[in-house]
């Protein structure tokens, strides 16, 4: 059940194409969610996937997805940096520096905008949602759209073609490590 979800949720992230993808996992479907990860994990870890809760209730799960390589490249970017240091993120941190800053930002009551940066939003679009601009809105999709939308149009459709064609894998009876691990 935790792998469809991942499956579906975050392949993008799974195949190293996006940064980072976040699902929320119903407890109550899937009552062990956290051994289920450590599990996952123990699988993963040596082709640098990683999963992690960065919020969590009594009744869900948010679990970030990600490859370490491909989102410590992405954090380290400049502009994101910069963007980041603007909501308490330092300037020198690793990534497990920085997901320990978002997953307190998300315990807060309002909800950290800047998660953007770790899914791989485009700046101006994030900067654009973050000051409510939605009359000059272009596209609704994996995110809110303010510049660009034919590269954006693009991006969905590889997301999406990689989400099926993950999708249909684990329909066929392969797992995660399976599809992610051969050697």
């Amino acid at each position: 059940m935790l792998e469809n979800l991942i499956a579906y949720h975050c392949g993008p992230a799974l195949s190293g194409i996006k940064p980072s993808n976040i699902v929320s996992c119903q407890k109550k479907l899937i009552p062990n969610i956290k051994n289920e990860i450590q599990k996952l994990n123990n699988q993963l870890n040596k082709n640098d996937i990683y999963l992690e809760i960065i919020c969590e209730c009594d009744r869900r799960a948010l679990i970030m997805v990600y490859r370490k390589k491909v989102m410590e490249e992405h954090l380290d970017k400049r502009n994101n940096k910069k963007f980041l240091i603007n909501f308490g993120y330092f300037e020198k941190g690793s990534i497990s520096d920085y997901i320990e800053r978002l997953k307190k930002r998300l315990s807060y009551d309002s909800f950290p905008h800047e998660i953007g940066v770790f899914l791989g939003y485009p700046l101006y679009d994030i900067y654009c949602f973050i000051n409510k601009t939605e009359n000059d809105c272009l596209l609704t999709g994996e995110w809110k759209v303010y510049h660009n939308a034919e590269a954006a149009k693009k991006l969905f459709h590889r997301y999406s073609s990689c989400r099926n064609a993950l999708v249909r894998k684990i329909l066929k009876g392969n797992s995660l490590e399976q599809i992610f691990c051969r050697v």
